[in-house]
């Protein structure tokens, strides 16, 4: 979510799902009653990304909490997704606000990124990889925002939804794939190939922080 961002910034990365995420948060957002702000849009996004985590760690036990990650993930996009939209639609853009939403949106997305470690859908070494790369991507994002006057950019057109999508579908991934880390051996391959993933898109975000730097020198 941003509530400061402009519109009208040329400088930006749509993301696959950004035209047709629009659509739905303004059918949303239309329906929305007055008692509905922007920062109870932010507290229910949190709330749903405690229900997600939670869920996680229970599909230790039963995979009959699958269907409880996937409505805490639904919750988590709702509030996190519709809270900067709703916040300019009702001019009710403030500094404060950003804050807090960009605040609760980044410990939501690592709150749920370890407790996948904590699943049996992922190792702990695999989601601390994915993590270490969240933030990297994150910090690098927000430098890039504050330097180029830009939007947040996207990663090869994967946006917080997109992410949110990969989150939900990993799960069914697993099962279909067998994939149970907490089995003896269930991670090797699994761990390996996180890091081989890793590396490929640190070397992308490298690459996308050069040509960055040289248009910024060739600005000045």
């Amino acid at each position: 979510m941003a509530y400061l961002l402009s519109e009208g910034s040329e400088q930006f990365d749509r993301s696959f799902l950004a035209a047709s995420e629009q659509k739905l948060a303004d059918v949303i957002l239309a329906a929305l009653p007055d008692s509905v702000t922007p920062l109870r849009l932010t507290r229910i996004g949190v709330i749903g990304a405690v229900i997600a985590a939670a869920a996680l760690i229970g599909c230790r036990w039963s995979h009959a909490w699958l269907p409880v990650f996937v409505a805490g993930i639904a919750i988590n996009w709702l509030g996190m997704a519709l809270d900067g939209p709703l916040a300019r639609r009702r001019a009710l853009t403030h500094p404060r606000l950003d804050a807090i939403g960009q605040t609760n949106d980044l410990m939501s997305q690592v709150l749920l990124i370890v407790m996948f470690g904590a699943s049996p859908f992922l190792s702990l070494q695999s989601a601390l990889v994915i993590l270490a790369c969240y933030l990297l991507f994150s910090a690098y994002n927000y430098v890039r925002t504050i330097a180029l006057q830009a939007r947040p950019m996207t990663y090869i057109g994967i946006g917080p939804t997109e992410f949110r999508i990969l989150m939900t579908a990993w799960p069914f991934a697993a099962l279909a794939g067998g994939i149970d880390v907490t089995a003896p051996g269930g991670a090797t391959r699994l761990d390996a190939a996180m890091l081989i993933l890793a590396a490929i898109g640190v070397a992308g975000l490298a690459v996308k922080a050069l040509a960055d730097a040289r248009r910024l020198a060739a600005e000045e």
